[in-house]
């Protein structure tokens, strides 16, 4: 680049980068270069609308020398591949999550990013709301006591009916876990974050609503039906919906539901943190509002305002949802990318590499628990090399 922006290569042409060129394109310091994507003409036309290059192969994007960090939006079992392509050009690299497919790919990318020098992030976000800072602010400071039980769930419909299809659907493109892996390692991250306490050991219960679905449509749509006639049926091994009950370091305790099977939940992640002298409790689809149960004396209702909450970059009462957030990450981690230019440090709140390495870790607990039916420990992922 000739000035100080940073440039950027998006792999990947689904919904999630979509959604990363729309939040990029409100950054300032950054300037899409690039969009790489399996489908030439689908590619040229998001290339174009964000005056961007359209490459075929992401090998290509990736030489691209005016391309400096690289989005990596594509199916689950590319990610470990393109992450470490691009690490390997010395390019910053922010990955959708998961990280990798399994923990041996996210541990490789740990060590690969750390010896590379570079700037990497995962997209766990949901942490970047301000009210989400604003609760972890408060739990931090100690005036609410210690959490003991942290439970929630993670609830959508899109994959309801037996012809609803997704790539997700496959184990080979999506991993041995899919609603867990998919929206409750959202869930799982998003209260580690704010308790700062991490989770242990899991007992998990999964069911399969479909064992088989029709498979129909655009594998690689998402919230797209599949309802077409003649589509051939596959077998499904992955859990549609589960509970899992945790166990946190701490010795705090918790438990939530996940399912992408509940009619009539479109996005519904919720929590509450039951501390000593308060509980918090957030529901996504209500991001500007927070509900704070206390034993003595009336409840509270926390709305988002820009006095008392960061991240926020509009006035009380202009709703600020799930692009924002995603808009507040990008500009977490480009004000990385900026410090490492700088050769200086930061604190952020972008989940790194090693946290993106644990929850691949936390899922394989869960699907390791429900096969054995027992409680399983999830590894640390400080245990990983540096």
């Amino acid at each position: 680049m000739t000035d100080a922006r940073v440039g950027v290569g998006v792999v990947g042409t689904g919904f999630m980068a979509g959604a990363h060129l729309d939040a990029l394109r409100r950054l300032p310091e950054v300037e899409i270069i690039a969009v790489a994507g399996h489908d030439p003409g689908h590619t040229a036309e998001l290339a174009a609308r964000h005056g961007a290059r359209a490459y075929g192969d992401y090998r290509e994007l990736l030489d691209d020398p005016a391309v400096e960090s690289v989005h990596t939006c594509t199916i689950n079992r590319l990610h470990h591949d393109v992450n470490l392509a691009a690490l390997e050009r010395g390019k910053h690299v922010l990955s959708e999550k998961p990280l990798a497919i399994d923990s041996q790919e996210s541990a490789r990318l740990i060590a690969v990013a750390e010896q590379a020098g570079v700037v990497s992030g995962v997209c766990f976000n949901y942490r970047h709301y301000p009210l989400i800072a604003q609760i972890r602010a408060m739990l931090q400071s100690g005036e609410y006591g210690a959490p003991h039980l942290i439970h929630g769930h993670y609830l959508q419909d899109w994959l309801l009916l037996q012809t609803d299809w997704n790539w997700r659907l496959q184990e080979a493109d999506g991993g041995a876990s899919r609603a867990v892996a998919d929206i409750g390692s959202h869930w799982a991250d998003l209260v580690q974050h704010v308790t700062g306490d991490p989770v242990v050991a899991v007992f998990a219960d999964l069911g399969t609503l479909h064992p088989t679905r029709v498979r129909a449509g655009a594998d690689h749509a998402t919230f797209a039906s599949g309802a077409r006639a003649g589509g051939e049926r596959q077998a499904v091994e992955t859990e549609d919906y589960g509970s899992v009950l945790l166990r946190f370091l701490s010795g705090a305790r918790g438990a939530f539901t996940v399912s992408q099977t509940s009619a009539g939940r479109k996005n519904d992640l919720s929590f509450q943190i039951d501390a000593a002298h308060a509980a918090f409790a957030w529901n996504q689809e209500h991001p500007d509002h927070a509900w704070v149960g206390r034993r003595s004396g009336a409840n509270l209702e926390l709305v988002r305002d820009p006095a008392t909450a960061t991240l926020s970059s509009l006035p009380p009462g202009h709703a600020e949802g799930w692009s924002d957030a995603l808009r507040n990450l990008f500009a977490d981690f480009y004000a990385n990318v900026a410090a490492h230019r700088a050769g200086e440090g930061r604190e952020s709140d972008v989940a790194s590499f090693r946290d993106g390495h644990a929850r691949v870790q936390l899922v394989e607990a869960v699907v390791t628990s429900h096969r054995e039916q027992r409680w399983a420990a999830v590894q640390s992922p400080t245990e990983v090399p540096a």
